[in-house]
């Protein structure tokens, strides 16, 4: 009977039993890689009161500045899936990373050369790297989460919640201590590239893959996946706008509205990241207990309540608050786009993930110009409110009967 087995059927067994430990190693990379990620732009991102202030910029001015992230990530298209089966993850997210680190140095150096230009090229470089970079550290993730046969792309995502709040505290400290932002970019962009290259080493090895057409781009196959596919996109980004408004107005929320010291302001982007992360690592598990559909209604009301209290509030405190609860409602939203998008019939592995990407990248590039131009007509809090309005839809859609077979979270143990 053993003969009859098929060739290697014992060898893989084995292996699986043996690599328990190298799995739980691959578990922790991807979890520090994602921290890593998060990491290395928030320290930028902290400072971007002080990075408006030094180049004299009105607000629909610093909204089409920093929408060249956004504009860099767009712009990358389908090229980092390419990137990471041409070269594996391991290394998109390594070489992605040295990328990311140049190109926000050369932001910095921009802003102390007081050239917009130069510091839009910086952030346009740095959006395309970090396309590269979300792709692999994704595409990494849902493999381990297949090995463990349970849900746990929240707490990959966790990682990079952590990972933005500690260099969102870097950023500010370093405001606080008066260190030159290009100083301090170049050291903190060394030490996260150092950091992402160790744990690219531990990722699970890359599956043989016979089928060369992968690299064209991938399309959604007819009018029902595409059904599928927008209002995830619309989940992720309603939690994005969260993820966005932290980045690039907190600190000019804080400043410019309630009083605070534009060196401090960068707290309220740690305060919504630290929230966010706590939600990412618990996501799982409420997932698991109460299923899709309510942990999102759950988490888009509370993206609503958050907004609107940050937009609103009449001190620094609730503000605070504010923003701690629109980070908590935010985090299981993009994950749960991601895992939805990658199980889309139709769809070659990891496809989705990239199109939900994309989609993100390319709808967000308004968004940031749109809150300035609002801002400057109105105010910041109302330019806030109106974004809003992308969570509200996001939940009026869940809100609708689910369909038969319409939550597919990958559950074990649980019917």
């Amino acid at each position: 009977m053993h003969a009859s087995s098929p060739p290697g059927t014992e060898s893989i067994t084995s292996r699986r039993r043996r690599s328990a430990p190298s799995l739980r190693r691959s578990r922790l990379a991807t979890m520090a890689a994602f921290a890593t990620n998060g990491a290395l732009p928030a320290s930028l991102l902290a400072r971007y009161a002080e990075v408006k202030d030094t180049l004299g910029l009105s607000p629909a001015i610093f909204g089409l500045v920093v929408v060249g992230f956004g504009l860099g990530g767009a712009l990358a298209l389908h090229f980092p899936g390419v990137i990471a089966r041409r070269i594996g993850v391991a290394r998109t997210a390594s070489f992605g990373s040295v990328w990311m680190g140049a190109a926000l140095t050369l932001a910095a150096a921009g802003v102390a050369l007081g050239s917009p230009w130069v510091v839009v090229l910086g952030l346009l470089l740095t959006g395309f790297g970090d396309a590269s970079v979300d792709v692999a550290q994704n595409s990494q993730g849902l493999r381990v989460q297949a090995a463990y046969r349970r849900s746990l792309l929240n707490s990959m995502h966790a990682g990079w919640s952590i990972g933005a709040a500690i260099g969102g505290g870097v950023g500010t400290l370093a405001a606080v201590l008066g260190v030159p932002l290009l100083a301090h970019m170049a050291i903190w962009a060394l030490f996260c590239v150092l950091a992402m290259a160790l744990a690219a080493r531990a990722f699970m090895p890359e599956p043989v893959v016979g089928d060369e057409s992968a690299d064209a781009p991938a399309r959604p196959s007819g009018w029902s996946t595409a059904k599928i596919l927008l209002p995830l996109a619309l989940i992720a980004l309603a939690g994005i706008s969260v993820e966005d408004i932290g980045n690039n107005w907190s600190a000019v929320l804080l400043s410019t509205e309630r009083g605070m010291d534009p060196a401090a302001a960068g707290v309220g982007l740690s305060v919504l990241l630290g929230a966010q992360f706590i939600g990412r690592m618990l996501g799982d598990r409420v997932i698991d207990r109460l299923g899709e559909r309510a942990s999102l209604i759950g988490s888009l009301s509370a993206v609503i309540l958050g907004l609107l209290g940050a937009a609103w509030a009449p001190g620094i405190g609730l503000t605070l608050v504010s923003l701690a609860v629109a980070g908590l409602g935010c985090a299981v939203t993009v994950p749960l786009a991601f895992a939805r998008a990658d199980r889309v019939p139709g769809l070659p592995d990891h496809s989705g993930v990239t199109w939900i990407s994309w989609a993100m990248r390319a709808v967000m590039l308004s968004l940031s110009p749109a809150i300035g131009v609002m801002t400057q007509g109105s105010s910041l809090p109302v330019a806030i409110s109106v974004v809003v309005a992308i969570a509200v839809l996001a939940l009026v859609l869940q809100l609708r009967p689910p369909r038969a077979a319409a939550d597919p979270t990958p559950q074990r143990g649980r019917g």
